[in-house]
């Protein structure tokens, strides 16, 4: 190799070099604030008013419907879990893993629905409904739903920019997921 030749590449190697400490270094704080906006509204949303107080409910119907027999169905056995893995990463205090937590929770309570409502017996129990009727009440507020799924998405676009997302993935800016609310009854 030639002189000239070692240059060069010595060259290429510190504009590559100093290209990517200058795009880790423009981006970096763009990538925070963007996650610290969905940190933030995710926290009125896990406040006792909000999921804390929706999944206490729902323990109470899921209490309901397993003292009505419903304890032996798969949906009672996949609740419970769903609702230890939300109590578990209420203490973690990552929104990131609360708001999947809150997603599964969500998804079994659909399916507790469903079973409550698809069964006669089940359905005939007032324990079973009331509980269920109170849980469907306890809707979080809309527009903070709302603004963290906004932000998730802001979010989103940010880390998955064609610029950004090499940069995410090397400073470990992982994925947040959108809070999807169950369908009620």
């Amino acid at each position: 190799m030639s002189r000239r030749s070692r240059w060069i590449l010595l060259v290429l190697i510190v504009v590559v070099v100093g290209g990517a400490v200058a795009l880790t270094l423009t981006e970096r704080p763009q990538l925070d604030d963007a996650q610290t906006a969905v940190d933030t509204t995710w926290k009125p949303l896990r406040t006792p008013g909000q999921l804390v107080l929706r999944y206490q409910t729902l323990e109470g119907a899921l209490s309901a419907f397993d003292a009505a027999g419903g304890n032996d169905r798969s949906v009672s056995k996949d609740l419970h879990a769903a609702l230890d893995a939300w109590n578990r990463a209420l203490k973690d205090g990552d929104a990131g893993t609360q708001a999947q937590a809150a997603n599964v929770v969500e998804a079994q309570a659909t399916r507790l629905i469903a079973n409550a409502f698809g069964s006669e017996r089940l359905k005939a129990d007032p324990a079973v409904t009331d509980s269920l009727t109170q849980f469907a009440a306890t809707k979080p507020d809309a527009a903070l739903v709302a603004a963290y799924n906004h932000a998730v998405r802001a979010y989103e676009a940010e880390r998955t920019g064609t610029l950004q997302r090499p940069v995410a993935r090397i400073l470990g800016y992982d994925s947040r997921p959108l809070l999807v609310l169950g369908t009620g009854f």
